[in-house]
């Protein structure tokens, strides 16, 4: 288990790093697609880039801190046993013993907090479900009567909820639906079309295995306003109006997103969302 907790710490810092260098240098662009996918490989690069080993010659202070402690980790690993046993040290044994129990400890809270954030990602699961059946089914071409799309279903609830996607689903509130269902439809449709709830099962299984590190809640989050920026850029490109699409996003920016699974309408950050439909592509 101490090899386990070294591949995650690396796989870890690898992330950090590599957010840090997209925050900097590419966060600001326009160019979507491009970003999105940069974030993706970012989260398949740092999974991969710990099983790759590398030597020096002489390593300096920082990197003589880390093997330490990766030694120390690797140590409970060890199961001395007989004749080593027996030629150990007390020193060396109570520096074993002491390497497992610091080792079991770290491993029992790590797990303790993937399943706790399995079971919270179900149970936003399961509401998303709920929703989705509680809803009345209706045909897509009704109100985008120039969309052929087979396979994605509209789920109309008549009390008042947050328009969000999931999937081949879309969900939203019949007062939406009369007052901006074009508009909500078409940035709905585009989040099904490119994907984006894949990207999210993505982010979510790395956030399970590192939900101690900061970065994997930052790129998840960095991941959904890039699929707004999507989804936006969609909407324009099909005709709606630049000024009344922004006012029906600052209308309802009073909502919230509830389910972290989904691509919600009501996204936050929207004064990015904004600034990058006026930004020069």
């Amino acid at each position: 288990m101490g090899t386990f907790l070294v591949y995650i710490l690396k796989s870890a810092a690898c992330l950090a790093v590599f957010y840090l260098f997209y925050k900097l240098l590419m966060s600001r662009d326009t160019f979507h697609r491009f970003n999105r996918f940069a974030l993706l490989g970012v989260l398949v690069l740092s999974s991969l880039l710990p099983l790759v080993e590398a030597s020096v010659n002489s390593p300096a202070a920082v990197q003589e801190t880390m093997l330490t402690l990766e030694q120390l980790l690797l140590l409970a690993d060890i199961q001395p046993e007989g004749e080593s046993m027996a030629a150990a040290t007390p020193s060396a044994i109570v520096l074993w013993l002491r390497a497992a129990a610091q080792v079991d400890a770290a491993l029992l809270v790590y797990l303790t907090g993937i399943v706790f954030f399995i079971v919270r990602n179900l149970c936003s699961l399961a509401r998303l479900g709920r929703l989705i059946r509680q809803g009345k089914r209706e045909a897509l071409d009704s109100y985008l009567p120039d969309r052929k799309e087979k396979n994605v279903r509209l789920v109309v609830h008549d009390h008042d909820i947050a328009p969000f996607s999931w999937m081949h689903w879309i969900v939203i509130a019949r007062k939406d639906l009369e007052e901006n269902g074009r508009e909500i439809l078409i940035h709905e449709l585009a989040h099904i079309r490119n994907r984006h709830s894949w990207d999210l099962l993505l982010a979510d299984l790395c956030i399970f295995v590192q939900w101690f590190n900061p970065a994997a809640w930052l790129l998840k989050q960095e991941l959904q306003n890039i699929h707004e920026y999507e989804a936006d850029e969609t909407v324009l490109r099909e005709g709606v109006n630049a000024r009344n699409y922004q006012m029906l996003l600052i209308k309802k920016a009073v909502g919230t997103r509830l389910y972290s699974m989904a691509n919600s309408f009501n996204h936050s950050k929207l004064k990015k969302r904004i600034t990058m439909m006026l930004k020069e592509k």
